[in-house]
């Protein structure tokens, strides 16, 4: 799984949820308080519900949002404000 932050690879792994949280946590370290997650039509099930697991274990300040985008391509959209 690649990873990508503005269209750069940022982390490569070896699971979708895995990935999704680096990405978050990078994404989190220039600030932010709201997190958009918009699940593709391949997305694993459960996937929206370990990110938010994390969030709420890590960054409970956080406020995360999640939308079924039924994208094709791309399993998860990360947006960060």
């Amino acid at each position: 799984m690649l990873g990508l932050i503005g269209g750069d690879v940022a982390v490569i792994g070896d699971s979708v949820a895995g990935v999704a949280v680096t990405v978050v946590d990078r994404m989190l370290a220039g600030g932010g308080e709201l997190v958009t997650l918009v699940t593709g039509a391949g997305a694993e099930k459960g996937l929206a519900e370990e990110v938010e697991r994390y969030l709420g274990r890590t960054r409970p300040e956080v406020d995360l949002v999640v939308y079924d985008g039924e994208q094709g391509g791309y399993p998860l959209l990360i947006g960060v404000e």
